[in-house]
């Protein structure tokens, strides 16, 4: 007669030392004091709070999580600057772990600016901001101080956005998502990848995921200041 194997238990983990993230099995959660959904996620019921599922399809920073994210900057009182906000998926989870903290979020397009701008009403600690990127010093008033730095940009001249934001805001750490293909579309993503480190030397790199199977040619890239 066959063994009859065991069901293992999923054991519920808090991540990065704080109750904000939670990891159950394969899936990522963030407590929230909101029981709505921002976009046809799951909402659970655990520790007698709610948690929202944080979907690594929908979200880079999920899926760097899943993939063994080391290190997260990004606490409960974090001041945060986001770079390419788009509809406010990931920006919604960010708000939820830095519930005590704000983030300015910054989208240059109407459509997705316009959906943000509905999320925003809803939370006290997202400031969307309707601007562009490569202009820092446009928004640069708007923002006392900045923790953490966030940027999920397509542009060809990404690094460079990167770079002008980091030396006009002057954060602790920042997380770079690197899309190879908006750089060069035939040119290897290592490679590219490679040359972006290089030009990253003036800053302190914690971490590098590759981000797929949930983003092909996508890689995150996580700095701290020197």
């Amino acid at each position: 007669m066959a063994e009859r194997k065991q069901k293992r238990s999923v054991q519920p983990v808090f991540l990065y030392g704080s109750k904000s993230i939670l990891k159950i099995g394969t899936k990522i959660y963030t407590r929230t004091n909101k029981n709505k959904k921002v976009y046809g996620e799951d909402i659970i019921r655990f520790d007698h709070n709610n948690y929202r599922e944080w979907k690594p399809e929908r979200s880079k920073l999920s899926a760097a999580i899943l993939k063994g994210l080391h290190h997260m900057p990004i606490g409960e009182k974090s001041y945060v600057l986001y770079l390419g906000a788009s509809t406010g998926t990931t920006v919604s989870h960010i708000s939820d772990i830095a519930s005590q903290g704000s983030i300015f979020a910054v989208e240059v397009a109407y459509e997705p600016f316009s959906k943000l701008l509905d999320l925003a009403e809803q939370r006290d600690n997202i400031y969307p901001i309707m601007e562009d990127a490569n202009l820092p010093e446009r928004y640069s008033f708007f923002i006392d101080h900045i923790d953490v730095m966030y940027q999920d940009i397509s542009q060809r001249n990404q690094i460079a956005i990167f770079q002008r934001n980091m030396e006009k805001f002057n954060p602790r750490s920042a997380f770079l998502i690197l899309k190879t293909r908006s750089i060069a579309s035939t040119q290897d993503s290592r490679t590219i990848l490679k040359n972006t480190v290089d030009q990253m030397s003036s800053y302190n790199i914690r971490e590098i995921i590759d981000l797929s199977p949930y983003d092909t040619d996508h890689y995150m890239i996580l700095v701290d200041a020197r």
